[in-house]
């Protein structure tokens, strides 16, 4: 089991390509609804995942996020070490003791524009859906609508430290086309 978790663990933590394309770029740049139109896309398994979390967030309680969790073979990467019970490592790192603010912030993630990553050689499953689309790219090169996404993610504070930094920081959401829940975390 610890074996799987650092292949997993391993393969989440590899920096993303740059110039990924955004599955709702078009639907953005058209000025449509970009977010509903791009979940439309998703294949079956992904969209499940995805409604699986939404069912939690819609809910109000932080333990109706353990349905999406069990779904999975392994567990989210959460944190850079293993954790073995996700909601009770959310509560305890929420600021109300009752994970608010993590399904704030899944909420908030999931209404943004989407990346997907080309990955492996299984026709069916080779892509990953990355929340929000400019997570891999430098604040700096982010576009104006971007910059505007990022400002409903993240405090002014936080956003100028990551244009320092140079780095998306924020929370980052990663869900597979087989419906996988890779990761829910935030990155340095």
């Amino acid at each position: 089991m610890v074996g799987a978790w650092l292949v997993h663990a391993a393969y989440l933590t590899t920096a993303l390509p740059s110039g990924t394309n955004s599955a709702s770029a078009a639907d953005a740049a058209a000025g449509g609804s970009s977010t509903v139109a791009a979940r439309a896309s998703l294949p079956p398994a992904a969209s499940g995942m995805l409604d699986a979390i939404l069912e939690a967030v819609q809910s109000g309680r932080l333990d109706d996020l353990q349905a999406a969790v069990d779904l999975n073979e392994l567990k989210p990467e959460l944190s850079s070490h293993p954790v073995p019970d996700p909601v009770a490592f959310w509560r305890e790192r929420s600021r109300d003791g009752e994970g608010r603010d993590i399904l704030a912030a899944l909420g908030a993630l999931l209404d943004q524009p989407f990346a997907t990553l080309p990955l492996g050689k299984d026709p069916e499953n080779t892509a990953l859906f990355v929340w929000p689309a400019f997570a891999d790219r430098s604040p700096a090169a982010l576009t104006a609508d971007e910059l505007n996404h990022l400002k409903k993610l993240e405090p002014a504070g936080k956003v100028a430290e990551m244009q320092t930094l140079g780095h998306y920081t924020g929370w980052r959401l990663v869900i597979g086309a087989d419906g996988v829940w890779h990761s829910f975390r935030r990155y340095d």
